[in-house]
């Protein structure tokens, strides 16, 4: 997957396909509508109020080919054309929520973390401070050693930082309200893996299908989305870069390839190493004969006529993005906001001792230094 970095920011939060295949869907969440349009049987193309074309497949709505989309986006989207109405205020990390639970918290009995009630969105950033996930008990074995991995690798190249939250309660026990956490779901031999992007409140889910065993840049992508990226196709000047061969894309892959224009945030040029670019041609097995004409023939390709790879690692622009929105907690119990020892800038540079330790105090009213306890376990 190549990344370039069009990841319309913080309240936009959604775009287009996953990594490599396409068309198959699985796992049902609760933030998923059951044909809210009320007029769309599975596998149709649906030209919203907005003009914005979505697919259904299933129950689940798409835009894009693997963004799924919530009865809120849906509903957006179908009377602005956008997710959202408005761009925030502010644009950078949330520092306004617990790294663990990602929600509005306050100092309990011995400083520690005890929840507040919440809407779901409390903001409309969307963004996570740490991405609190669960393994889901369908994953088989190979699967989850790779999702740790590949956790791993994203953790140790950027800011971003994920909890493990496997086994853990997913609903508060005092107020009743579920969690915002991503969980990892197996899809099988499905052509597309998806996912939500940005947090949506409660559980959504990244569905990963059979064929990331030996694309696991299909597990960056999806989880990429989650944290709020879009894919390069979609940007606005997308076509100074590239050409869409409209002639080989049938309508629900033109639809994937529709551009964003508002409420958007992107960084640098078109980046061709984006881990969330697109190939220029469909992998999808079955799901190839409903996106193109001719399997043999580009969905699209660079201005030149050579044709496009999707990125397999995050791009530096892509870490750029990431550095810009996150900040790297570390987990714990407690109100206390500390930051792992490695902390990038938005241009991948480090941040000397002096800076990570004036940030620190910045999130803890003055205070640079963490209690000598509280830190949680998370493993992947």
């Amino acid at each position: 997957m190549k990344k370039q970095l069009f990841y319309l920011s913080v309240i936009l939060l959604i775009a287009m396909s996953s990594c490599s295949k396409k068309d198959g869907i699985n796992g049902k969440d609760a933030l998923h509508p059951v044909d809210p349009l009320g007029k769309a049987g599975p596998g149709t193309l649906v030209t919203l109020k907005s003009g914005a074309v979505v697919e259904k497949k299933g129950d689940n709505y798409y835009w894009g080919g693997d963004i799924l989309l919530s009865s809120t986006q849906l509903k957006a989207l179908d009377e602005t054309g956008s997710f959202f109405t408005k761009q925030p205020t502010y644009l950078g990390p949330d520092t306004t929520i617990n790294p663990v639970f990602n929600i509005p918290m306050k100092s309990g009995p011995n400083n520690q973390a005890v929840p507040r009630a919440f809407s779901q969105y409390p903001t409309s950033y969307n963004m996570w401070a740490m991405v609190r996930f669960t393994y889901d008990a369908n994953l088989p074995d190979w699967l989850k050693t790779e999702i740790g991995s590949v956790l791993t690798q994203i953790q140790n190249e950027s800011n971003v930082r994920f909890y493990n939250a496997t086994g853990q309660p997913t609903v508060d026990p005092t107020y009743g309200f579920a969690y915002p956490y991503v969980d990892f779901y197996y899809a099988g031999s499905v052509d597309v893996s998806d996912s939500y992007v940005g947090r949506q409140g409660g559980m959504q889910k990244i569905n990963l299908a059979d064929f990331v065993q030996f694309q696991p840049e299909a597990i960056i992508h999806e989880i990429c989305h989650a944290i709020g990226m879009f894919h390069e196709a979609q940007r606005p000047d997308r076509d100074t870069y590239v050409t869409i061969n409209t002639a080989n894309l049938k309508p629900s892959g033109a639809a994937q390839f529709s551009k964003i224009t508002t409420n958007y945030y992107e960084l640098g040029t078109y980046d061709f190493n984006s881990v969330m670019g697109y190939y220029s041609f469909t992998s999808g097995v079955n799901g190839a004969s409903t996106v193109v004409y001719d399997v043999n023939q580009p969905m699209y390709t660079k201005k030149d006529g050579t044709y496009i790879n999707q990125g397999f690692d995050l791009s530096t622009l892509d870490k750029s993005w990431i550095n810009t929105f996150y900040i790297p907690y570390i987990a714990r119990s407690d109100v206390y906001s500390e930051l792992a020892a490695t902390v990038y800038k938005p241009d991948g540079t480090v941040m000397t001792t002096q800076e990570r330790l004036s940030l620190q105090a910045q999130l803890n009213n003055g205070n640079s230094t963490p209690p000598n306890c509280c830190r949680l376990t998370n493993t992947f």
